[in-house]
């Protein structure tokens, strides 16, 4: 009896589509991040064949088992080839790809506000509405209304896109991830780990979730296991941006420690009722910054051990009274980037 496709072996590539994403001629529409590849249905019917596809996009596009799947408003694919039996490697497949979807919304971090952001994804939406009828208790007045909730429009990779990554840290990262870029294995780990938890952040609409998982990715990236987090993060943040005015003048040192209490007291008793839009655009504006500091400085941060190590020698100096541009082991290139808000955007995420 022959086998179901399902369960044959063999090398596979995966075409996915791929919602509320646009390439264009300013990424030569297509983008990898890591294993994936973003792609426009245009660029792939002329670089098929890189790819393993061995009938044209256009003789898909005509098969009538296909033209379903291709009628669609299909602008963006993912590609990902993998070896093995479809019914064993196709959860994985689709785990990989979300993952490196998510890591493509890191991009938005400082980019565009969060209330903006778009949410490339596999599914078949990232929104959704409600409905709801309001009435006066005490006249006739009332309010109906149709709501929608999630991320609505499209992330452009454009040609303003592309210039933001490369100035700040995107595009590095992208090569970190692929290993154009030489660090350690674990600390390569650690980093993809982080951007998947900051993209997740970036396009969920819940906002002590979004929070919860900007504090796990800032926890991941400086912190190790058996660390007092309340003394050790204000340090090991201060370490990359102490330096800048806003630190002093903002108090950073204690609104670190008082989003941590928050962290604490949603993770450990289930209250995330103090939990703000303004704590979140915090913790957004901390990430922004680390990840630009230790991606624009990957030659230096090739491991954890040396982030922490840069970490404590910084505060080591000013135990010696060593601050500021004083400083001899802060790299006069670090760089401190602060996004202004307005009253919109305390409003939602």
């Amino acid at each position: 009896m022959p086998l179901k496709v399902q369960d044959t072996k063999g090398s596979w590539v995966y075409i996915i589509p791929v919602m509320g994403l646009i390439l264009t001629d300013a990424v030569s529409n297509e983008l990898t991040i890591n294993r994936v590849t973003l792609i426009s249905i245009e660029k792939l019917s002329k670089v098929r064949k890189r790819f393993g596809i061995r009938k044209r996009i256009s003789e898909l596009k005509s098969n009538n088992i296909y033209k379903d799947f291709f009628s669609g408003n299909i602008n963006t694919v993912a590609i990902i080839r993998m070896g093995g039996k479809p019914s064993e490697i196709t959860n994985n497949v689709i785990r990989i790809v979300d993952e490196e979807l998510h890591i493509l919304s890191v991009s938005q971090l400082g980019y565009s506000k969060r209330r903006f952001n778009s949410h490339p994804t596999i599914y078949t939406s990232s929104f959704t509405s409600y409905t709801f009828l309001c009435m006066n208790t005490k006249n006739d007045s009332a309010l109906l209304n149709n709501h929608l909730v999630g991320n609505i429009g499209d992330l452009n990779i454009d040609e303003r896109w592309d210039n933001w990554q490369h100035e700040v840290f995107f595009i590095k990262l992208l090569k970190i991830l692929k290993k154009e870029i030489d660090i350690s294995h674990s600390w390569r780990d650690n980093l993809y780990r982080a951007s998947v938890l900051i993209g997740q952040s970036q396009t969920t609409n819940n906002l002590a979730q979004a929070f919860l998982l900007n504090m796990i990715a800032i926890e991941s990236l400086l912190t190790r296991q058996g660390d007092k987090y309340t003394e050790i993060l204000p340090k090991r943040i201060e370490a990359f941006i102490g330096w800048a005015g806003y630190w002093n003048i903002s108090n950073y040192e204690q609104e670190i420690k008082g989003v941590y209490l928050k962290r604490c007291q949603y993770v450990h008793d289930g209250n995330g009722s103090n939990i703000e839009i303004k704590d979140l655009l915090f913790t957004d504006d901390l990430l922004l910054n680390i990840m630009l500091n230790l991606i624009s400085h990957h030659n230096i941060f090739k491991s954890k051990d040396e982030v922490i190590d840069f970490t404590n020698k910084v505060a080591a100096e000013h135990v010696l009274g060593i601050v500021g541009d004083k400083s001899k082991v802060r790299p006069k290139t670090l760089r401190f980037l602060s996004k202004n808000y307005n009253d919109d955007d305390y409003k939602k995420i």
